[in-house]
């Protein structure tokens, strides 16, 4: 049975000041952090990302951050997510081809101060897990498939680089969001019935679910890849 590991991403009140729109027909935005380590070249700036309701993603961040660069990571065109930290890379490296990484962030209705809940927005179909050596030129010429990655876009190396890849037909920004949490982002009722995870889904370390309800949440998101779930 493959693993599943949900994991936090994207622009919220502690990285970023804001957090990504969600509309009334649970359509939404994904809305980066920004990327605030190193700039280069091949940095990929919020002015640049398409908005999927027009325009683009620099109307949905903080006045300070709307010509700033973003660390678009995860990232939908190729399907690459990446990091070097200790926690986060060590629970990537336990990811197998055919195992699922599933991602959530924080939305918020527009011009709302309340709402602040957590949606699943995205998944990936593990396609390959690949630790990455420090190079000199970087970014490698050898690693054409990850450079739309946030920390290939980086004009130097992060040490402890794993990167993983989804399979193209397999994983998907969805269109409409899953909400998985109340207000104090802990898990609600129908996230814990489909997943066996429980407490708070606030911290960015990822949460496996348990081997027993692994076929069930796998089902359950790929069934409800296209709208929004009655259960």
């Amino acid at each position: 049975m493959p693993k599943v590991l949900f994991l936090r991403v994207g622009i919220d009140c502690g990285c970023g000041g804001a957090l990504g729109p969600i509309f009334p027909n649970r359509s939404f935005e994904y809305v980066p952090i920004p990327e605030r380590i190193s700039v280069g070249p091949r940095s990929v700036y919020y002015r640049d990302l398409r908005a999927r309701r027009g325009g683009t993603l620099a109307q949905y961040v903080p006045p300070r951050y709307r010509e700033g660069p973003a660390h678009y990571d995860p990232e939908f065109e190729t399907f690459t997510y990446g990091d070097p930290t200790s926690i986060k890379r060590g629970q990537m490296l336990r990811l197998e081809k055919g195992s699922f990484l599933v991602f959530y962030a924080g939305l918020r209705p527009i011009g709302s101060e309340n709402g602040n809940r957590l949606y699943i927005i995205g998944f990936f179909m593990i396609e390959s897990v690949k630790e990455i050596a420090p190079t000199k030129p970087w970014p490698p010429t050898t690693a054409r498939q990850w450079m739309r990655n946030a920390h290939f876009r980086r004009p130097s190396p992060d040490l402890g680089l794993v990167v993983v890849r989804g399979n193209p037909g397999s994983s998907k920004l969805l269109n409409r969001a899953i909400e998985i949490s109340d207000e104090a982002q802990y898990a609600n009722a129908l996230f814990r019935k489909r997943t066996g995870i429980s407490g708070s889904l606030k911290r960015a370390v990822g949460r496996w679910v348990p081997p027993a309800h692994t076929k069930g949440a796998i089902r359950w998101i790929c069934q409800r890849r296209n709208t929004h779930p009655n259960g």
